[in-house]
C-alpha cells in the first residue's frame, strides 16, 4: 500500500509542488531578511546624521543669538537685552552637552572642547567685564575687550559649523542614493523570484496535461469510437500508478462489452416482438383508466350533491347543485329546474324571457302528462340547434315531477340532449334523485316554519313589557328577554346563552338593594320540589333606583317540573304614584292645617277678646301672612294640575330677562340677613317668554335660595350669554344638597329628608313647576350643590336673536366689573346696557351697606354711586366707608346725580368723576373706559349738555 502510494499520481505531484513553493520561500524569506537589514543600517545612519546636524544648527543660532543680544545691550544699555543675553548663553551650553553626547568625530569632539572653553571664559571674565564697562560709560574697555580674540573664536567655530554641515548635508545625499539603489536591487530581485516561481507553476502544468489530460484524452477518443460502432483497439498504458489501473479497467470493460454485445442483440430482437402486444395492452388499461376516472369523478359529484342534499336549508343552492349535477353527470345541452310552489328556479342554456315562455305555453301541458306518471321522454326534429348540418337532427327531451302527498308538483325538471336520447337507467336515476329533493325540500320547509315560529316568539317575548327569564330543571338560566336586561344587567353574552345557577344567581341578587332575601327567593322558587307560584319585590339603584315585582312559575309536563319561569315587571311609576298618594296627603295635611290653625286661633282671640290695638295690629298681620301662604300653596297645586292636564297657557312674547330679574330680586331686598346681589354679564336679554311665569320661577328659585339659607349670606343672581342662550345663576350660601339628592329635585312632592329642611319646611312643588315652565319656554334647567357650603341653580331660556359668532362664555376672559349703587330700576337698566354694550359687567345695588360688603369682596373697576339712596344711609355715606377701608380706598368712584355738585364741593375730592344727571349713557361708557386705562384726570366734571337736554 505504501508504494503504491509513493508511485500515485497524488504524491507525485504534491511532492513537487512542495518542494517548488517551498524553495521559493525560503529565498524570499532570506533575501527579504538581508535587504531590511541593510536598509535598517542604513536608515540608523541616516537618522544619527540628521540629529547631528539639527543639534549643531541649534548650537549655531544660540551662538548667534547671544552675540546678537550682547551688542544690543553694548549698543543701547538696555536690560531686557541682557536678561535675554543670558538665556541664550543657558541654551548656548545645553546645546554643547547635547552635541557631546551624540557620537562625533574626534575633530568634532576638539571643537567642542575649544568652544566650551571659549564660552567659559565669556561666561566668567569676558562678559562681566562688559557689562561693568557698559554700566561704567567705558566704551574703551569695551573695544579693547572686542578685540581681545572673542570674535575670531566665534567666526572660526561659525565656519567649521558651515563647512560641518555642508560636509554632513553630501553624506546624507549619498546615503539617500544608496538606499535608492538598494531598494532598486531588492525589488528586481523579488521580480526574478517571482518569474522563476511562474516558471515553476508551467513546468508543473505541462507535466501534468502530459501524464494525467493527454491518457485521458486518449481514453474518450476510444470511448466515442465504440459509442460509434468503429472497431476500437485500445492498448492500455504501462504505468503503475492510477491512470495506469483505469487504462487497464478501461481495456477490459470494452472487451466484456463486445462479448455481450451480441446477446444483447438478440435480446433487443425479442423485446421489439413483444412491443406491439404491450401498446395494445396499454390502450386497454388507458381506456380503462379513463372510465374508472369518471366514475370518480361521478362519484365525487354525487357525493358532493348527497350533502348539499341532506344539509343544505337553502332552496336555491339546492336546486343549483342538482342541474350542475345532471349536466356533468348526463351531459345536457339544455336544461330547467323548477319549484312551481316557491318560485324558484335555476337554468341550463336558457334565458329567462325563454323560461317565462316556457312557463306560459308548456306549464299546463307537462302537468296533464305528469298527472299519472313520474316522467316521460319525447323525441322532436331539431330546428336552431342543427348548426350547419343538411341531416335532419333529433331532439330528446326528458320530463320529470316530484309531487307530495296531495299530488302537488313540487319540483318540476326539464333536460334536453341534442342528437342521444336517454336511456331507461338514466331516466330512472334522474327520477331517484328528484325524490331525494322531495326529502330535502320537506326539511327546509320544516326548519323555515320552526325558525319563523321561533322567531315569532322571540318577537313576541322581547317586545312585551315584563322581563321573562327561563330556569331549566337543574338550575341554569337558559333564556331571557330584553326587558330583562333592561331592568338587570345581564352581561354581553346573547339571550340565549346557558349561565350557570350559581352565577345567574349571585348576579341578580347583588344588583338588589336586599341581596340576602332576593338570593334566598331565587334558590328556593328553583327547587324541584316547589311547584307553586311566588311572588317577590325587590328594588335595584343603578343605573337609578327602581322597584320591581317578580313572580315565580313552574313548568310542569307530564307531572314532571322541568324547570321554572320567572316574570319581572317594573312597578316603579306605581311605587311612586302610591308614595305620591301618601306624600300628598301628609303634605297637604301638615301645610294646610298649620296656617288654618294660625287663621283660626288669631281670629278666635281676636273675637273673644279685648286686646290693645298694637296686638290686634300684630294678630291681624298674622293672620294675612297665613291666609297668603294658604294661598300660595293652593295656587301652587292648582298650577302642577294645570300643567299635568295641559291646560295652563303661556302668553309668549319678548322679554328683557334682566328686568324681571331686577324688578323680583327688589321684592326680597327687605331680607335682613340677606343680601342679594346682581351680576350683569349678558350683552343679550331678549327672550321669547310668558313674563309672569318667568317671574314666578325667579320669585321660587330666589325664594328657595332665602329660605334654605337660614344663617343668612349673599344670593348672587348672575345672567351671562352662552351660544344662543341665556343663562341666568342663583348661588347661594346656605345648607347645601348631598350629590345623592340632586336627581330627585324636580319631583314633585320631593324634599330631602334631613332635620335642616325639615325645620325649614315646604310642598316639594317648586322646582317642579320651575322645571315644567322652563321646558315649556324651550330651556333646561339645573343645579349644582355641596352640602354645607351652598347651591346655584342654573337654567337656560334660548335667545330671540342668535349670536352671530359669539363664542361659548365657559372658559372665555371675565368681562372687568362695574357696580352700580342706583334705586332708580330704569336708569340702572339704561348704565347697564350700555355698560355692556362697552364690555363692562354691571352688579347691582341698591343698599349701601350691601354694595360696600359686595365692594370688599369683589375687584371693581369703578363704582357708580347715586347720592339719594335712602334714609339711613346716602351715597356719601358709601363713599366714605369705602375710602375709609383698605380694600375698597382704590377702588375709582364715578357720582351720579341730579344734585348740583357745588354743594358737595369739600367731598369731590374723594371721587374720580361727578356725572349731573341727565347725561349721556356714552358719557359714563367713556369715563369708565379711561378709568380702566389708567387715564383719568381727576375733578373732570361732566355736566348735562343743553341740546342733549332739549333732545330728551
Amino acid at each position: 500500500m505504501k508504494n503504491s502510494f509513493e508511485k500515485g499520481i497524488r504524491y507525485k505531484y504534491l511532492r513537487l509542488t512542495f518542494s517548488s513553493v517551498l524553495v521559493c520561500c525560503l529565498l524570499i524569506i532570506g533575501i527579504n531578511f538581508y535587504m531590511n537589514n541593510q536598509q535598517q543600517e542604513k536608515l540608523d545612519e541616516f537618522t544619527e546624521l540628521t540629529e547631528k546636524q539639527e543639534t549643531l544648527r541649534s548650537l549655531v543660532h544660540s551662538l548667534n543669538q547671544l552675540f546678537f543680544r550682547t551688542r544690543g545691550f553694548y549698543a543701547f544699555q538696555n536690560e531686557q537685552e541682557l536678561i535675554m543675553s543670558y538665556t541664550e548663553l543657558k541654551d548656548l551650553k545645553k546645546s554643547i552637552v547635547d552635541m557631546n553626547e551624540l557620537s562625533i568625530t574626534r575633530q568634532e569632539k576638539e571643537r567642542l572642547v575649544e568652544l566650551s572653553d571659549f564660552v567659559g571664559t565669556f561666561e566668567e571674565v569676558i562678559f562681566p567685564a562688559a557689562v561693568a564697562a557698559v554700566r561704567n560709560n567705558d566704551y574703551e574697555e569695551l573695544r579693547k575687550l572686542s578685540q581681545g580674540g572673542t570674535n575670531t573664536a566665534v567666526n572660526e567655530f561659525v565656519a567649521f559649523s558651515e563647512e560641518y554641515q555642508a560636509a554632513n548635508e553630501n553624506t546624507l545625499n549619498k546615503l539617500n542614493e544608496d538606499m535608492l539603489k538598494e531598494a532598486e536591487t531588492f525589488s528586481f530581485v523579488l521580480i526574478l523570484l517571482f518569474v522563476l516561481l511562474f516558471i515553476v507553476i508551467v513546468f508543473i502544468i505541462l507535466r501534468a496535461l502530459n501524464d494525467i489530460v493527454k491518457p485521458i484524452e486518449g481514453m474518450q477518443k476510444s470511448i466515442e469510437g465504440f459509442v460509434q460502432g468503429e472497431e476500437v483497439a485500445y492498448k492500455p498504458l504501462e504505468r503503475s500508478d492510477e491512470l495506469g489501473v483505469l487504462s487497464k479497467t478501461f481495456h477490459e470493460m470494452i472487451n466484456t462489452i463486445q462479448k455481450n454485445q451480441e446477446e444483447l442483440t438478440s435480446q433487443n430482437q425479442v423485446l421489439l416482438l413483444n412491443e406491439t402486444e404491450l401498446q395494445e395492452k396499454q390502450t386497454k388499461l388507458g381506456a380503462s383508466l379513463k372510465e374508472t376516472e369518471k366514475t370518480k369523478e361521478r362519484l365525487i359529484r354525487f357525493n358532493e350533491l348527497n350533502h348539499i342534499l341532506s344539509f343544505t336549508l337553502d332552496k336555491q343552492k339546492l336546486i343549483n347543485a342538482t342541474l350542475e349535477y345532471f349536466n356533468d353527470t348526463y351531459e345536457v345541452d339544455t336544461g330547467v329546474l323548477w319549484l312551481p310552489k316557491t318560485g324558484e328556479y335555476t337554468l341550463k342554456g336558457f334565458t329567462a324571457t325563454m323560461f317565462k315562455q316556457f312557463q306560459e305555453e308548456r306549464i299546463n301541458y307537462l302537468k296533464a302528462r305528469l298527472k299519472d306518471r313520474q316522467s316521460f321522454t319525447v323525441k322532436r326534429e331539431a330546428q336552431q340547434e342543427k348548426g350547419f348540418t343538411a341531416d335532419t337532427v333529433y331532439i330528446h327531451d326528458l320530463y320529470a315531477s316530484v309531487k307530495n302527498e296531495e299530488n302537488d308538483h313540487i319540483a318540476l325538471i326539464g333536460l334536453s340532449r341534442v342528437g342521444r336520447t336517454f336511456s331507461t337507467e338514466e331516466e330512472q336515476d334522474i327520477s331517484g334523485l328528484l325524490n331525494r329533493i322531495h326529502l330535502a325540500i320537506d326539511r327546509i320547509q320544516l326548519y323555515d316554519a320552526a325558525i319563523h315560529e321561533r322567531t315569532l316568539n322571540e318577537r313576541i317575548i322581547n317586545n312585551i313589557n315584563e322581563g321573562i327569564q327561563f330556569i331549566s330543571k337543574n338550575g341554569d338560566m337558559v333564556q331571557r328577554n330584553d326587558t330583562m336586561c333592561t331592568m338587570l344587567n345581564c352581561g354581553e353574552a346573547p339571550l340565549d346563552t346557558s349561565i350557570t345557577q350559581d352565577i345567574w344567581i349571585k348576579g341578580m341578587s347583588d344588583q338588589t338593594t336586599d341581596s340576602e332575601s332576593m338570593f334566598t327567593f331565587l334558590t328556593n322558587c328553583i327547587r324541584e320540589t316547589d311547584r307553586e307560584a311566588n311572588t317577590f319585590q325587590y328594588t335595584v339603584k343603578e343605573p337609578y333606583e327602581r322597584v320591581i315585582d317578580v313572580y315565580s312559575t313552574p313548568v310542569i309536563v307530564e307531572n314532571e317540573k322541568t324547570g321554572t319561569i320567572f316574570v319581572h315587571r317594573d312597578i316603579t311609576r306605581e311605587h311612586e304614584v302610591d308614595k305620591m298618594k301618601s306624600e300628598l296627603v301628609s303634605t297637604v295635611s301638615h301645610e294646610l292645617r298649620t296656617p288654618l290653625s294660625s287663621v283660626l286661633g288669631f281670629t278666635e282671640l281676636l273675637l273673644n277678646k279685648q286686646l290693645k290695638p298694637e296686638k290686634q295690629e300684630r294678630y291681624l298681620k298674622t293672620i294675612y301672612k297665613e291666609a297668603k301662604r294658604l294661598t300660595n300653596l293652593i295656587n301652587d297645586f292648582l298650577d302642577l294640575q294645570r300643567m299635568e292636564s295641559g291646560d295652563q297657557v303661556y302668553r309668549m312674547d319678548k322679554i328683557s330677562l334682566n328686568e324681571i330679574i331686577i324688578e323680583t330680586a327688589e321684592k326680597f331686598r327687605t331680607q335682613k340677613d340677606h343680601s342679594i346681589v346682581f351680576v350683569d354679564d349678558a350683552s343679550d336679554v331678549i327672550v321669547e317668554g310668558d313674563q309672569e311665569r318667568i317671574a314666578q320661577v325667579l320669585m321660587n328659585l330666589i325664594g328657595n335660595a332665602v329660605k334654605f339659607s337660614p344663617l343668612g349670606g349673599k344670593v348672587t343672581i348672575s345672567i351671562k350669554n352662552d351660544a344662543n342662550n341665556l343663562r341666568v345663576s342663583i348661588e347661594d350660601e346656605g345648607i347645601g344638597i348631598p350629590p345623592d339628592d340632586i336627581p330627585k329635585l324636580f319631583s314633585k312632592f320631593q324634599r330631602i329628608d334631613n332635620s335642616s329642611r325639615r325645620k325649614i319646611g315646604g310642598t316639594g312643588l317648586g322646582l317642579a313647576i320651575c322645571q315644567e315652565i322652563i321646558l315649556q319656554h324651550d330651556g333646561k334647567i339645573w343645579i349644582e350643590s355641596q352640602e354645607g357650603i351652598g347651591s346655584v341653580i342654573h337654567f337656560e331660556l334660548p335667545l330671540v336673536s342668535k349670536l352671530q359668532g359669539h363664542a361659548t362664555h365657559e372658559g372665555a376672559e371675565e368681562n372687568p366689573p362695574v357696580m352700580i349703587v342706583e334705586d332708580d330700576m330704569s336708569l340702572t337698566l339704561l348704565l347697564s346696557e350700555e355698560l355692556k354694550v362697552n364690555g363692562f359687567k354691571v352688579i347691582y345695588h341698591t343698599c349701601p351697606k350691601a354694595a360696600f360688603e359686595e365692594a370688599k369682596r369683589t375687584p371693581l373697576v369703578g363704582a357708580v354711586i347715586d347720592i339719594m339712596l335712602g334714609e339711613e344711609m346716602d351715597g356719601w355715606d358709601l363713599v366714605d366707608m369705602m375710602k375709609a377701608d383698605d380694600l375698597t380706598k382704590n377702588i375709582p368712584i364715578v357720582i351720579s346725580s341730579a344734585l348740583d355738585p357745588s354743594s358737595d364741593a369739600k367731598k369731590i375730592n374723594k371721587i374720580s368723576h361727578y356725572l349731573t344727571k341727565p347725561y349721556a349713557p356714552i358719557n359714563l361708557s367713556k369715563v369708565m373706559k379711561k378709568l380702566l386705562a389708567g387715564q383719568d384726570e381727576d375733578g373732570v366734571i361732566f355736566y348735562a349738555r343743553k341740546d342733549y337736554i332739549d333732545n330728551e
